[in-house]
């Protein structure tokens, strides 16, 4: 528990420091973007209240509708979510003909015409009910014509002089879409962040439990070699630490994968909202290679599970259909985008005593190595027979890559690839767990390299299993709906 708060709190962190970082972007930014727009509306209005001066009559329009109309040109080259919304606004109580609506920038124009000081202050504020970064700059009296001009409808009160402040502009910069965003992406990274660093914490958790094991392991060897008593004792100290591994392993890896899953299907289904697409994308990515982590995470507990004595049978009468048939159906898709043809050729009415959901898992296993070891066009039959001995063999033949005879111990050996299938995507873990819940049946697993090409992958069930069977008729896959079943590691 304290490593999985860890690894949210530093997910959080980092969410939370690229939502800064963004932010400040944006401030700075914008901060730049208003300041140079102002300098632009200065200079024109500058010029024009020079031409008003020495050419125009005092008719023409004063500074402040040209004022208007720069900004508007200004805004002219931008989209509707980028344009600024400028306004020039008087001294509380001296203004000429709009005051400040609310108390913040009323204080800070009165402060700077107090203080004198010209400097633009930006902050954070809400308009209309949206969020806005709102930019206030001093206007400060540089021309004998502007005081003059204003002088005019200053009434009895104290009179401009140049060098006073006589207003602001204030320019206000549309951020909720900006915001939106920026939390959007800190979400998504901290998502993905949370992913890597629990997948990178577990497998070294998990190094660590297996040498922790093998050191256990051999330090029971060396006890039990001098008194079997203390042999024992190892024994069972080593099987406490498994289980506890055990344990922490399912704690520890998939709870935090379940959540990774299900908010990544949130997003991606977009449930609270719509998002970006690209963002879309990233949280189908996190949800299908958080599927394959979880696949590869049962696995390897299953084979833990099996190899300190845990793993349990849980019998009924079955029949064959019922273990072989979903399994066909759930494969089907992948043959047929590979233009593989599978067929089934099963006795019908047989039945066996059997845990469905691990014969099931152990034919799918040896499915999909099929497949995925057979080239297109290629072909895969699932037949069954009982042999002499009454024994029921489960046979998985493909036309595919094929096997030698010398590689066979290296392909039933858990986390061991072949050369031949190196640039093939699996993590070598279908073939030892489909061996190991074989086994567990008390049956066998048989791999055989075929002379004319391919793999035969055979499950045998001892005869006490087997019920009855009656007359085999091959058929093409079933049709019907397909179990909710993972699909399995290929060899």
């Amino acid at each position: 528990m304290p490593l999985l708060v860890l690894i949210l709190v530093s997910s959080i962190a980092g969410g939370y420091a690229l939502y800064r970082s963004n932010l400040h972007w944006f401030e700075t930014n914008k901060a730049e973007e208003t300041a140079t727009a102002l300098r632009l509306v200065e200079a024109m209005v500058a010029n024009y209240t020079d031409i008003r001066s020495d050419v125009l009559a005092d008719d023409a329009p004063v500074p402040a509708t040209f004022r208007a109309h720069s900004i508007d040109r200004f805004n002219a080259a931008r989209d509707s979510d980028h344009q600024l919304q400028m306004d020039w606004l008087g001294i509380p109580g001296r203004e000429i003909a709009t005051a400040p609506q609310d108390e913040t920038t009323a204080a800070a124009i009165r402060e700077a015409a107090r203080t004198g000081r010209s400097e633009p202050r930006s902050e954070w504020l809400t308009r209309n009910g949206a969020l806005v970064f709102r930019t206030i700059a001093p206007s400060v009296a540089s021309q004998q014509a502007c005081v003059d001009c204003h002088n005019l409808y200053v009434g009895s009160g104290e009179p401009w002089r140049l060098g006073d402040v006589m207003g602001a502009f204030v320019i206000d910069v549309p951020a909720a879409g900006f915001l939106a965003a920026a939390r959007r992406g800190a979400i998504v990274s901290g998502g993905v962040l949370f992913l890597v660093l629990a997948t990178v914490s577990g497998l070294i958790l998990f190094l660590q439990q297996r040498r922790h094991q093998a050191e256990v392991l051999a330090s029971a060897h060396a006890e039990q070699a001098r008194t079997a008593s203390e042999g024992r004792r190892i024994a069972e100290a080593a099987s406490r630490a498994k289980s506890r591994f055990l344990a922490l392993m399912s704690h520890e890896l998939r709870t935090p994968l379940n959540a990774i899953l299900g908010f990544s299907e949130v997003m991606t289904r977009e449930t609270m909202g719509p998002i970006p697409a690209r963002y879309a994308d990233y949280a189908q990515d996190i949800h299908k290679s958080g599927q394959h982590l979880l696949t590869v995470i049962s696995d390897i507990l299953d084979l833990a599970r099996a190899e300190a004595g845990h793993l349990r049978l849980s019998e009924q009468e079955i029949t064959l259909e019922d273990a072989v048939g979903p399994c066909l159906r759930l494969i089907r898709p992948r043959a047929e985008q590979q233009k593989i043809t599978v067929t089934a050729r099963l006795p019908k009415d047989l039945r066996l005593d059997a845990d469905l959901t691990k014969l099931r898992q152990a034919v799918l296993n040896l499915l999909s190595n099929a497949v995925k070891f057979t080239p297109e066009g290629g072909r895969i039959l699932v037949s069954a027979e009982l042999r002499d001995d009454d024994a029921l063999a489960i046979a998985v033949t493909d036309s595919g890559i094929g096997i030698k005879p010398e590689d066979i111990p290296q392909a039933l050996t858990p986390f061991e690839r072949l050369d031949a299938a190196e640039q093939i995507e699996g993590t070598g873990l279908g073939l030892p767990l489909a061996k190991v819940l074989t086994e567990l049946h008390g049956g066998a697993l048989e791999l055989e390299g075929l002379p004319e090409g391919g793999t035969r992958v055979t499950i045998v069930l001892p005869p006490e299993r087997v019920h009855t069977a009656s007359a085999v008729e091959a058929g093409p896959i079933s049709a019907g709906v397909e179990p909710r079943l993972a699909a399995m590691p290929e060899r």
